[in-house]
């Protein structure tokens, strides 16, 4: 795991009308037995929109710090207004869009691999614990 406690290392991002968003990774995945695959620190200027796509086998936690932001999946759905301490989750392969408030927005993000069932694993997992309750 990599863990960054440098306040100097974030990505800057430009909106068209001079809109920031920061963006500072504090830990990544780098070997393959962690869930974690990043937890990142995100500013967001007044009005500033962002997007975290989503993907097929990780799911992403949202908790707001400070501010307010507008929540959305995908266009025509209903957004979801989130402010200080909330919480959301986005489900696999669910790409998020935020917007932040008038007085902007400060949110860590976390994003989890979430593995992908195959056909029949499920069903084998339930035969095996049949099995060991019938054991004597």
């Amino acid at each position: 795991m990599i863990v960054t406690t440098d306040t100097g290392s974030a990505m800057v991002l430009l909106g068209p009308n001079g809109e920031r968003v920061r963006i500072r990774s504090l830990a990544r995945r780098t070997v393959l037995t962690s869930a974690c695959e990043s937890f990142d620190h995100l500013r967001l200027s007044p009005g500033a929109r962002h997007e975290l796509p989503g993907r097929p086998d990780a799911e992403t936690v949202l908790h707001v710090l400070r501010g307010a932001a507008v929540v959305g999946r995908l266009p025509g759905e209903p957004d979801h207004l989130a402010s200080d301490g909330d919480l959301l989750l986005a489900r696999r392969g669910h790409a998020l869009h935020l917007e932040a408030g008038p007085l902007g927005a400060e949110l860590l993000c976390l994003t989890l691999t979430a593995p992908l069932h195959r056909a029949g694993t499920r069903a084998a997992l339930a035969r095996r614990r049949a099995e060991r309750r019938n054991r004597p």
